[in-house]
Protein backbone atom coordinates (compact mmCIF):
# COMPACT_ATOMS: atom_id res chain seq x y z
CA UNK A 1 0.00 0.00 0.00
CA UNK A 2 2.76 2.06 0.41
CA UNK A 3 4.36 1.52 -2.47
CA UNK A 4 1.23 2.23 -4.24
CA UNK A 5 1.26 6.18 -2.72
CA UNK A 6 5.09 6.71 -3.75
CA UNK A 7 3.46 5.44 -7.10
CA UNK A 8 0.74 7.95 -7.05
CA UNK A 9 2.90 11.03 -5.96
CA UNK A 10 5.30 10.18 -8.47
CA UNK A 11 2.36 10.61 -11.01
CA UNK A 12 1.14 13.49 -9.47
CA UNK A 13 4.48 15.41 -9.45
CA UNK A 14 5.77 14.06 -12.91
CA UNK A 15 8.39 11.97 -11.83
CA UNK A 16 9.17 9.63 -14.58
CA UNK A 17 13.08 9.43 -14.78
CA UNK A 18 14.70 6.40 -12.90
CA UNK A 19 16.31 9.21 -10.77
CA UNK A 20 12.88 10.93 -9.97
CA UNK A 21 11.44 7.73 -9.10
CA UNK A 22 14.49 6.72 -6.90
CA UNK A 23 13.79 9.89 -4.86
CA UNK A 24 10.11 9.35 -4.48
CA UNK A 25 10.93 5.74 -2.72
CA UNK A 26 11.78 8.35 0.61
CA UNK A 27 7.76 8.73 1.36
CA UNK A 28 7.36 5.23 1.17
CA UNK A 29 10.63 4.25 3.44
CA UNK A 30 10.59 7.81 5.64
CA UNK A 31 14.02 7.21 6.34
CA UNK A 32 17.41 7.14 4.49
CA UNK A 33 17.12 6.19 1.21
CA UNK A 34 19.72 3.50 0.06
CA UNK A 35 21.99 5.93 -2.56
CA UNK A 36 22.22 9.95 -2.05
CA UNK A 37 22.05 12.31 -4.50
CA UNK A 38 25.28 11.95 -5.72
CA UNK A 39 25.26 7.99 -5.80
CA UNK A 40 26.70 7.71 -2.22
CA UNK A 41 25.50 5.15 -0.17
CA UNK A 42 24.15 5.74 2.90
CA UNK A 43 21.96 2.97 3.86
CA UNK A 44 22.46 0.16 4.80
CA UNK A 45 25.24 0.55 7.22
CA UNK A 46 27.00 -1.38 9.79
CA UNK A 47 25.05 -1.36 13.27
CA UNK A 48 22.02 -0.22 11.35
CA UNK A 49 18.61 -2.02 12.80
CA UNK A 50 17.72 -5.10 10.41
CA UNK A 51 14.17 -3.97 9.77
CA UNK A 52 13.52 -4.60 5.88
CA UNK A 53 11.14 -5.08 3.46
CA UNK A 54 12.05 -7.64 0.36
CA UNK A 55 10.35 -7.09 -2.84
CA UNK A 56 10.56 -8.43 -6.30
CA UNK A 57 12.81 -5.22 -8.16
CA UNK A 58 16.45 -4.40 -9.60
CA UNK A 59 16.32 -1.20 -8.46
CA UNK A 60 14.30 1.45 -6.17
CA UNK A 61 13.06 3.42 -9.42
CA UNK A 62 11.50 -0.10 -10.49
CA UNK A 63 10.02 -0.28 -6.94
CA UNK A 64 7.96 2.30 -7.61
CA UNK A 65 6.88 2.54 -10.67
CA UNK A 66 6.00 -0.85 -10.72
CA UNK A 67 4.39 -1.49 -7.35
CA UNK A 68 6.39 -4.84 -6.47
CA UNK A 69 4.91 -7.19 -4.73
CA UNK A 70 6.60 -8.18 -0.77
CA UNK A 71 8.52 -11.00 -0.82
CA UNK A 72 9.17 -11.27 2.62
CA UNK A 73 9.35 -9.23 5.66
CA UNK A 74 12.33 -8.73 8.55
CA UNK A 75 11.72 -6.69 11.78
CA UNK A 76 15.17 -6.42 14.10
CA UNK A 77 16.53 -9.53 12.81
CA UNK A 78 13.73 -11.54 12.50
CA UNK A 79 11.75 -12.75 9.59
CA UNK A 80 8.03 -12.25 9.90
CA UNK A 81 6.75 -12.51 6.82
Amino acid sequence: IVLQKANLAAQLYGYSTEFGLSRILKLATTGPLPLDDKGVQQWPKAGDEASLVFIDASCSAEAVSRISPVKSLMYKGNVVF
